[in-house]
């Protein structure tokens, strides 16, 4: 570093060697900023030309529902042009911003606090090379709560996970009708809870992302809304029809043509590389369409 000249450019900081700095956290999405690799630079690999290099591809595995045969396949990091990159260069990592990233120590470490002091816990500094080859002389700091590595894993594995669609169960079932009064059951099938997961791996690191069903919301094309307590209680024989459902359920008062939608809330985590996370939730829907009909053997006001 060379004393405090620097210049403010673009919300970071600028110095006169070309290192700029920024805060904040690692983003789960897996771009570069620049052309392909080509070969001749330190650690050539063009993944154009040798897209199964191992440095290119992310092996992704669903081991899906039990009883199921899961899944298997690959995906790439590539750049904003759609291009394949590596997802590490140099003992570095590519993040969001297209540059690669590994621990800052040393001088590194220093520039970067002297700039904009220490890291609080659990964010350390981090150097990276922009760009793929990287672009000479430009150097960039930034904060991440978790190394880069794992969590351009994360995301890949993220993505992988096959979430079902809600099947929705009703009582009376479908095709019958619904009866005006008569409280209606709603639960899901048991392949539509639980959980699920899948693996991304690179040479030398796995990471597992994990979604657990948590929460589930019934809505009616009536107005009604409830919060489910689990995927709800099938309905059994003997069970008076009468009585509501003790965890989701709806009882209509007008006859017609009606909807039912449920909402599952999925939490989703991640582990590998000696460090874990998570990730915003995430939800799947359905819907399922049927009729309500007025009951006369409920109808307290009818004749018959």
């Amino acid at each position: 570093m060379e004393g405090n000249r620097f210049r403010s450019e673009g919300g970071g900081y600028v110095l006169n060697r070309s290192r700029i700095l920024v805060g904040g956290t690692v983003a789960c999405v897996v771009i570069a900023l620049s052309p392909p690799a080509y070969a001749g630079i330190i650690n050539p690999v063009d993944c154009t030309t040798h897209p199964t290099d191992p440095q290119c591809i992310v092996t992704v595995t669903d081991p899906g529902a039990p009883g199921s045969s899961g899944s298997s396949g690959s995906s790439a990091c590539h750049d904003p042009a759609g291009v394949v990159v590596p997802c590490q260069f140099d003992g570095g990592w590519l993040a969001d911003d297209g540059c690669y990233y590994k621990l800052a120590t040393g001088l590194d470490l220093a520039g970067a606090v002297a700039l904009s002091g220490p890291a609080t816990p659990p964010m350390q500094w981090y150097v990276g090379a922009c760009g793929y080859p990287p672009v000479a002389g430009l150097t960039k700091y930034r904060l991440f709560g978790a190394p880069p590595g794992p969590a351009v894993l994360a995301d890949q594995a993220v993505r992988a996970l096959r979430l079902p669609v809600p099947v929705i169960r009703l009582n009376p079932p479908a095709p019958a009708p619904q009866l005006v009064n008569l409280p209606m059951w709603v639960w899901l099938d048991p392949g539509s809870w639980g959980s699920r997961s899948a693996t991304a791996s690179v040479p030398g690191l796995s990471v597992t992302a994990t979604a657990v069903a948590v929460g589930l919301t019934l809505r009616t094309s009536d107005g009604a809304s409830m919060s489910c307590t689990g995927p709800g209680t099938a309905w059994s024989t003997g069970t008076d029809p009468r009585a509501p459902s003790p965890t989701c359920g709806h009882t209509f008062t007008t006859a017609g043509a009606v909807t039912v939608g449920v909402t599952v809330t999925w939490n989703v985590s991640w582990v590998g590389g000696g460090t874990s996370g998570t990730v915003p939730a995430l939800a799947t829907t359905s819907t399922v369409a049927t009729q309500v009909r007025e009951s006369a053997g409920l109808n307290s006001g009818g004749t018959g």
